[in-house]
């Protein structure tokens, strides 16, 4: 089985997914039959495109993203990267969560120096955190640890960290959820400056509807045709509106509006 290929390129991959089931074994005394997550989801996500992923919870939208990290592996079909399958945690992807998960010992700084690819000089790695803590807004905090920072300092920290890795795919886990709602936007806000900045491609897990409508090119939506069992694409909306964008604006209502109803929530 062949190692995937090593990230030395910043290039934007494409992100293939086709026929992504996933089932995972019975729980002990819960019977015999494995209990079933996702079952032939199919797209593909264009290279330097921000595609969000929304969905009921526990519908597969995190083993979806993990499947794409090589985190975890599809039961069947399998997710491939510019034609290159996946095979095992692939360096080619970079992974941030809704926890910020920083080392409590170690400064802002050190912290995203974690994110280098392996065999990078000390020098060149010194300049490349530098450059991403004054991307993210943290040059001045560089040398704090986590506990004297706020939340939202720790989440720039993470995802500057997950951007030390030069990934050509950034996926992100709900990264925004455990903040306050007005950090919340502002943290959308610079992830949509850095993506001007280096246009990787973006994979994004949400519950938030307004938030993959403000962010992404297309946003897909899992669901359960009969309420039960294995969850598939209900849809895939095109959001094709200009940035930058308004919160206000009427056509992003109306979507919303019409993505609460395929989720099933009344209006």
């Amino acid at each position: 089985m062949s190692a995937a290929p090593a990230a030395t390129s910043t290039t934007a991959a494409e992100v293939d997914f086709r026929g992504v089931g996933k089932a995972f074994p019975a729980a002990r005394g819960g019977g015999s039959e494995p209990v079933r997550v996702l079952e032939d989801v199919t797209f593909t996500a264009r290279p330097g495109e921000i595609v969000a992923v929304v969905g009921p919870s526990g519908c597969g939208k995190s083993t979806l993203l993990r499947a794409a990290a090589g985190l975890g592996r599809a039961t069947t079909g399998g997710v491939g990267i510019d034609g290159s399958p996946v095979r095992g945690i692939d360096p080619r992807c970079a992974v941030a969560f809704q926890e910020p998960r920083l080392l409590p010992w170690r400064s802002v700084s050190a912290n995203v120096s974690l994110g280098l690819p392996r065999g990078l000089p000390r020098a060149a790695g010194r300049q490349r955190v530098s450059e991403l803590l004054e991307l993210v807004g943290l040059a001045g905090h560089a040398g704090h640890r986590p506990a004297e920072i706020s939340g939202g300092m720790a989440q720039r920290a993470s995802l500057a960290r997950a951007l030390a890795r030069n990934p050509r795919v950034l996926l992100l886990d709900e990264p925004f959820g455990a903040l306050d709602a007005l950090t919340r936007l502002r943290m959308q806000d610079l992830l949509l400056d850095i993506h001007v900045q280096d246009p990787t491609t973006v994979l994004l897990v949400t519950h938030d509807v307004e938030e993959a409508l403000y962010l992404s090119d297309r946003v897909v939506v899992l669901g359960r045709p009969e309420g039960t069992g294995p969850a598939g694409i209900a849809e895939i909306l095109d959001v094709d509106l200009p940035r930058p964008r308004s919160r206000e604006d009427a056509a992003l209502a109306r979507m919303r509006g019409h993505l609460l109803g395929l989720l099933g929530v009344e209006r």
